[in-house]
């Protein structure tokens, strides 16, 4: 019997990455999602494991925070044996001029998206590493691709993502360990909600026009599904209305 893959998924209790672990969890991989709010990721995974009827482990955790981090890999490492897909994906988003930016948002940004990212890439690496094989897939967004007027911080905080991945691609090439980055435009979530300017608020038109989580989760599954010979190294899409 082949044994069961598992996965990590990182801001995992909501949007992108709760979509992404519901589509693994349909799909028979053993899942664990991570978030700082603990009834938060708790409800998720109880959800996922309603919905999907695979048991979904919440793991409590801020991927800003090393120490962090490395606890979350141990804990998941210990409780599925193994770790086969990574999905980093935990952001967050303030937008504004560089005029108007606050230097501490660009701070905060960095610290969880960047950091955040390469934090727990890091703590992952020595599991799959000892497997011999894996599949790192991040969430970036089309803002590590070029930049956008008033994202200027943003957008620095997912180039940083894309440079550190490329890089780690290349040194992890001949380990067994695929690398790939995917770079969504818009996509309907409650970043949308929370960001301090009004841009697709709930129930707007061009709210109704953006993807879903589920269309990432998509291209994260082709990545996992192709053969282990095959790599999807970057994807960027968008909405069919959008065009970058």
């Amino acid at each position: 019997m082949t044994k069961a893959k598992t996965a990590l998924i990182t801001g995992a209790s909501r949007g992108i990455g709760y979509g992404v672990a519901l589509r693994l969890a349909q799909e028979g991989i053993k899942t664990a999602i991570v978030g700082r709010d603990r009834k938060r990721i708790e409800e998720a995974a109880k959800k996922i494991t309603e919905v999907a009827g695979m048991q979904t482990l919440a793991v409590v955790g801020d991927v800003s925070i090393w120490s962090d981090c490395v606890s979350v890999v141990e804990e998941v490492a210990k409780e599925f044996d193994s770790i086969d897909v990574l999905v980093p994906n935990a952001g967050v988003g303030v937008i504004g001029s560089v005029e108007e930016s606050n230097p501490l948002d660009w701070a905060v940004m960095m610290e969880t998206n960047y950091l955040g990212t390469a934090h727990i890439v890091k703590a992952v690496l020595p599991v799959m590493q000892r497997q011999g094989t894996g599949d790192v897939v991040a969430i970036v967004s089309a803002g590590g691709t070029k930049g956008y007027p008033e994202w200027s911080g943003y957008c620095a905080t997912k180039w940083a993502v894309m440079g550190f991945m490329d890089s780690f691609a290349q040194e992890v090439i001949t380990q067994g360990i695929r690398v790939s980055t995917l770079c969504p435009g818009g996509v309907d979530t409650v970043f949308w909600d929370n960001l301090n300017k009004d841009m697709y608020s709930a129930g707007s038109v061009g709210r109704s026009k953006l993807m879903s989580p589920a269309d990432v989760a998509e291209l994260v599954m082709l990545q996992i599904n192709l053969p282990r010979n095959v790599l999807l190294k970057n994807a960027l899409f968008f909405p069919t209305n959008e065009w970058h």
